[in-house]
């Protein structure tokens, strides 16, 4: 290779990388997902008792008794199963697409009859709550509009997920 070429790709392999420096992500994020235990078995009364085993403090580190969060997993994720498949409007699979179109997502309520209680619940144990918004079992197949994300945002936001 020619010294000016390996000089510009050696340049290129080490050029400084630009990044926010906001205080987040400074460790990868570590916690607990769903669908690794329960796959499409899960509800509510599941996970908010996974919510109150992670921060208790039945094991022992160094002569400490230490929760799961003491030791940075503090964050507890509703990956799938969540959805009321089926019941989305306009080809959707659960989505409801509203006259004047906003847009939601359907929730499975015999499975989860508040998520809202449920991330409250988290958030007073001191985790984070996650959720994932277009899952594997009912993901929506069809192109979908701007409204559908914007009405997971909403969702996202108004049941209080992080």
């Amino acid at each position: 290779m020619a010294r000016g070429l390996r000089t510009f790709v050696l340049g290129l392999l080490f050029v400084p990388a630009a990044a926010i420096d906001n205080g987040l992500g400074l460790t990868p994020p570590m916690g607990w997902r769903s669908w690794n235990l329960f796959a499409s078995r899960v509800n509510q009364t599941l996970l908010m008792r996974i919510m109150d085993k992670i921060v208790e403090r039945k094991r022992m580190v160094d002569g400490v008794a230490t929760s799961l969060c003491d030791l940075g997993y503090c964050d507890v994720g509703l990956d799938d199963a969540w959805q009321a498949c089926g019941t989305g409007t306009n080809g959707l699979q659960y989505h409801t697409v509203d006259a004047d179109g906003t847009s939601h997502p359907n929730i499975n309520y015999t499975r989860f009859p508040d998520l809202r209680q449920m991330t409250d619940h988290a958030h007073a144990l001191g985790l984070t709550a996650g959720w994932y918004g277009n899952n594997c079992i009912c993901k929506e197949t069809k192109d979908v509009m701007s409204a559908v994300y914007m009405g997971d945002v909403i969702a996202t936001v108004g049941l209080g997920f992080d």
